[in-house]
């Protein structure tokens, strides 16, 4: 039956090892593989560039991957310049709490003590943001900037000498891929008809190089019948395709206890080994590739290079990391009764503001998949009832980073590099105690 249905079965693992070293293999990349490499850390990159040394002779970019990289790689270093911008913005506006909220409690005021705290407190945040910035400028210096010399592109123009596919060969054949691109987009025949009408920001619709006409929505499908016309070769006998495209237009994904992804689509795969004489296709993930790459070949790749890939899958969310920062910051008050009771005095007057419990509330919709910060806002909704200046305070150390895709991903790379933000925490902690200690001598 697996001969009749070649399509529906993934290669074994067995074979696969073998096709690393087989003659007869070729690496073929997606334009998003050679994208992403901008993102990255110094040695994500370099493990990368370490596992195509290793396959030198079997690399393989289709024409219109090259076409696509050179088209969009400045728009790429300019959005990956933008991330370190957005970090230091977001860290003022935490400085700025001190200078803001905090001033309009009046702690001078009414609670000098804890005032003396806050003001302890101010100087080694600032300390420790003013650390953090220079490591965020040491990542910002490591990153191309688009007038820079452009090591990378160095990289990939050695690896990919001569090793790109042919142009299209005219713009006859461009128009008729176009006629049949909408007729399986209709059908739901992959690929790329996730990318159906694709116009957003940097992809035109339509766009011209070298005397053709081309249209965006059509450009995975262009790339997958390069990849077939290339598969037809006589000494071309398996491909593996790497791409970070993720979506449900090139592979097999099924929800069993969370999304699983299971392979190709069974639909790729009967088409390649239908217009070829191939006999073994299969797909990677740049993290996949990298994994994969070090098993089978005699090349060192980090761990965190691994993983550091990986997270141009993630989907948006809450990454733990981040929450664990927030967090850090509520740590301060967590079981200081000594605050606790200072703050109570103003309970009574608001008891009765739904106004202020709406609030509360909308901080727990956001974080919704985090029972741990779940119950820590509770318990500011049952303390600190009534107390909006309170609840503004304790809103701006949120709002610099709520949303901040690229800033989650940014310290999702880069941890290791940020030891800074476990000294802050232990800053934290330190005045969580020192306040307790306050308590106990005013008793």
């Amino acid at each position: 039956m697996k001969d009749v249905f070649k399509g529906f079965y993934s290669v074994d693992d067995a074979v696969l090892k073998d096709l690393w070293k087989d003659e007869d293999t070729i690496f073929v990349f997606d334009t998003n593989v050679l994208l992403n490499l901008y993102g990255y850390a110094k040695q994500t990159r370099d493990d990368f560039f370490g596992i195509l040394d290793a396959v030198n002779d079997k690399l393989w970019i289709p024409y219109h991957v090259g076409l696509e990289y050179q088209r969009r790689r400045l728009i790429v270093i300019k959005n990956e310049k933008v991330v370190f911008n957005e970090i230091s913005n977001n860290l003022d506006k935490i400085q700025k709490v001190f200078k803001g909220d905090f001033e309009r409690l009046a702690l001078k005021r009414r609670f000098p003590k804890l005032f003396e705290s806050t003001e302890k407190l101010e100087k080694e945040i600032n300390r420790s943001i003013s650390n953090y910035k220079k490591s965020v400028q040491y990542w910002d210096s490591e990153q191309p900037c688009v007038r820079s010399h452009d090591e990378i592109r160095d990289k990939l123009d050695y690896f990919f000498h001569e090793k790109v596919g042919e142009k299209p060969e005219s713009q006859n054949w461009l128009d008729e891929l176009y006629i049949e691109g909408k007729e399986r987009f209709k059908n739901r025949i992959p690929p790329g008809f996730k990318d159906a009408g694709k116009s957003n920001g940097d992809d035109e619709a339509h766009f011209y190089n070298d005397g053709l006409s081309y249209e965006s929505q059509y450009g995975d499908l262009i790339i997958w019948k390069q990849i077939i016309k290339k598969s037809q070769s006589d000494n071309v006998k398996n491909v593996i395709f790497i791409t970070d495209d993720s979506k449900e237009d090139w592979w097999c994904k099924i929800n069993s206890n969370g999304n699983k992804t299971i392979g190709p689509l069974a639909e790729l795969q009967s088409e390649i080994y239908r217009e070829s004489n191939i006999e073994n296709f299969h797909m990677y993930s740049t993290s996949m590739f990298l994994e994969h790459g070090k098993a089978n070949l005699s090349v060192d790749v980090s761990q965190s290079s691994i993983e550091d890939a990986e997270v141009q899958h993630l989907k948006p969310a809450a990454i733990e990391q981040l929450q664990k920062a927030l967090i850090s910051y509520q740590e301060p008050f967590s079981g200081n009764e000594q605050l606790h009771k200072a703050l109570k005095s103003y309970r009574d007057a608001f008891s009765d503001n739904e106004q202020l419990q709406k609030a509360l509330k909308s901080y727990r919709d956001a974080f919704s998949d985090n029972e741990q910060l779940q119950k820590a806002l509770k318990s500011y909704q049952d303390k600190f009832s009534g107390n909006e200046q309170l609840q503004k305070a304790l809103k701006s150390y949120q709002d610099p980073f709520s949303g901040n895709e690229k800033l989650q991903k940014i310290l999702n790379s880069y941890q290791d590099s940020f030891s800074g933000r476990e000294n802050l925490i232990k800053i934290l902690n330190y005045y969580e105690d020192k306040n307790k200690s306050a308590e106990s001598d005013d008793e």
